[in-house]
C-alpha cells in the first residue's frame, strides 16, 4: 500500500519544514537537528502553507469591547493578517511528493 503526503523544502538550505513549530513563524535559518518533516495530506495544503510562510508572521488581535455600563462586555478577533519578514519569498520554496510503502501484516491471534 502506498500513502502519498507533501512536503516543503527550503530550496537554498535543503532542509524540510519541520512538524513542530508554527510555519509562519519559523525561519529556515535557525539550526533544529534532526526533526520530522511536516507532512501534508494534499499538495494544495503544502502550497497554501509555502504562500502563507512566504507573506510573513500572521496574528490575530483580541480586543474587548462594551456598549456601555448595562450591557455585558464581549471579545472581538480581528481578521489574521500577515507582517512581512525580511528575506521570505516564494520563490525559495518548492513542494515535493513523498511516497511511503507501506507493508501491513495481519497476525492471526489463535
Amino acid at each position: 500500500m502506498n500513502l502519498t503526503f507533501w512536503i516543503i523544502r527550503h530550496k537554498p538550505s535543503g532542509t524540510f519544514l519541520p512538524a513542530r513549530v508554527r510555519s509562519t513563524a519559523y525561519d529556515f535559518d535557525r539550526p533544529i537537528g534532526t526533526y520530522e518533516p511536516r507532512l501534508f495530506k494534499s499538495k494544495r495544503a503544502a502550497m497554501c502553507c509555502a504562500t502563507c510562510w512566504s507573506q510573513g508572521v500572521w496574528t490575530a488581535d483580541t480586543r474587548t469591547e462594551s456598549e456601555g455600563w448595562e450591557y455585558p462586555s464581549y471579545t472581538i478577533q480581528d481578521l489574521p493578517s500577515p507582517t512581512s519578514v525580511p528575506g521570505r519569498s516564494r520563490d525559495q520554496l518548492e513542494v515535493l511528493q513523498c511516497v511511503l510503502a507501506i507493508d501491513l501484516t495481519v497476525v492471526d491471534p489463535t
